[in-house]
C-alpha cells in the first residue's frame, strides 16, 4: 500500500481542502454566460492578430531552392528574407497565387515601404523572370 494513502479512504466532508478543490473544479466546468464581451481597441492587439512567420529557411524551401537553376537561385533573398523564400516555395506551383505574391512584393500599396536592398531586388526580379518563362 502507498504511504500517501488512497483517495478512496478519505471522506470528502471531513477534508475542507478537498471541498474547496471540488468547488473550484465545478466553477471552471460550468458553462459561461452568453453575454457578449466588449470589443477591445484594435491598436492594442494589432500585433497579436497574426503570428510572425519563421525567418529561417524551412526544409521544403531548401529543396525548392536546389531545384532552381543556379542563375535563378535567390541567394541574397534567402539570406536576408528567408520568410519570403518560404512563401515563394510554398506557392511556386500555384501560378496565380505566386504571381500575386510577386506583385505584392514589388508594388507598394501602403505607401510607407522602404523597399528591398539592391541585391535582394535583383534576386526577386531574376526569379520573377524565371517564373514567367517557366509557365
Amino acid at each position: 500500500m502507498s504511504t500517501y494513502g488512497s483517495r478512496r479512504d478519505r471522506i470528502l466532508d471531513e477534508d475542507p481542502w478537498e471541498r474547496l478543490m471540488l468547488k473550484a473544479r465545478s466553477a471552471l466546468t460550468k458553462p459561461r454566460s452568453s453575454s457578449v464581451a466588449s470589443p477591445q481597441p484594435a491598436g492594442e492587439f494589432a500585433r497579436l492578430r497574426k503570428a510572425d512567420p519563421v525567418n529561417y529557411l524551412l526544409p521544403t524551401s531548401l529543396i525548392w531552392l536546389k531545384s532552381l537553376p543556379e542563375k535563378a537561385r535567390p541567394i541574397a533573398l534567402a539570406t536576408r528574407y528567408a520568410r519570403i523564400v518560404n512563401t515563394l516555395a510554398q506557392h511556386w506551383n500555384d501560378h496565380p497565387a505566386c504571381g500575386a505574391y510577386f506583385d505584392a512584393l514589388l508594388v507598394d500599396r501602403r505607401g510607407n515601404r522602404q523597399g528591398f536592398p539592391p541585391a535582394v531586388l535583383a534576386d526577386i526580379r531574376i526569379l520573377l523572370e524565371y517564373f514567367i518563362r517557366s509557365q
